[in-house]
């Protein structure tokens, strides 16, 4: 990868190194996103195709092969393959492919209908290149989904507090709907549907010591019960 990203192979192998390869707990993760899912593949049809850029661990993929019974491909640059395939086994599917490549440097062999990014944009420098270089993947009239948190305004200041190794690694310049209008914009796509989504995201990714746990148990409580 580039000097631009804010992350390494090693981060998330060991990010995800627990194994997601649990069906429940898959459809957990992806069900409540599935207003989005119908917008992207509301013209879905067998012979139709999907790539997610950043695809690793496999989650999202496994499920929207399942729930829509579309093709998928998951394109990343990290080499423990065998989480991606456990996710599509425990989901049932054999049918699907996985492009171990680095995403900045490859070019594709082919384009697909629907292409995705699900919290990948966000920990590159150079946020907009990398934007573009997912229009290389989408057939003409395809679709395109791109999702990603939001860490600005007080969430930020709270993630500072409770969870800075985990906010150091996004770039928040792009957690704006003015980045993605401009996206569209030279790129001549037609925006479906551009909005935030989701509640304050309390949970963290690092050991707290007692300030921090008291801070976390507020917020937990504050926007998880109220």
């Amino acid at each position: 990868m580039k000097d631009s990203l804010l992350t390494t192979k090693e981060y998330w192998e060991k990010y995800y190194a627990k194994g997601y390869a649990n069906k429940e707990k898959i459809i957990y993760v992806c069900k409540p996103y599935e207003k989005y899912w119908n917008i992207l593949l509301s013209d879905i049809e067998p012979e139709k195709n999907l790539i997610e850029i950043g695809g690793y661990p496999g989650r999202f993929l496994a499920y929207l092969s399942w729930r829509y019974k579309i093709h998928t491909t998951c394109l990343d640059y990290n080499s423990d393959t065998e989480q991606i395939k456990g996710c599509y086994n425990v989901m049932g599917i054999n049918e699907y492919e996985i492009l171990k490549k680095d995403f900045t440097t490859y070019i594709p062999q082919k384009k697909y209908d629907y292409v995705t990014s699900n919290g990948f944009v966000e920990h590159f420098e150079n946020y907009d290149k990398i934007l573009d270089l997912h229009m290389q993947y989408l057939k003409p009239n395809g679709s395109m989904l791109i999702m990603l948190p939001n860490m600005r305004g007080y969430i930020k200041w709270y993630k500072y507090v409770n969870d800075y190794n985990n906010l150091k690694t996004h770039n928040l310049k792009i957690m704006s709907l003015k980045v993605f209008k401009k996206f569209a914009e030279r790129n001549n796509l037609k925006i479906k549907h551009l909005s935030y989504f989701g509640t304050f995201p309390y949970n963290v990714h690092q050991k707290h010591n007692f300030f921090q746990k008291v801070i976390y148990k507020l917020h937990r409580l504050a926007f998880k019960f109220f």
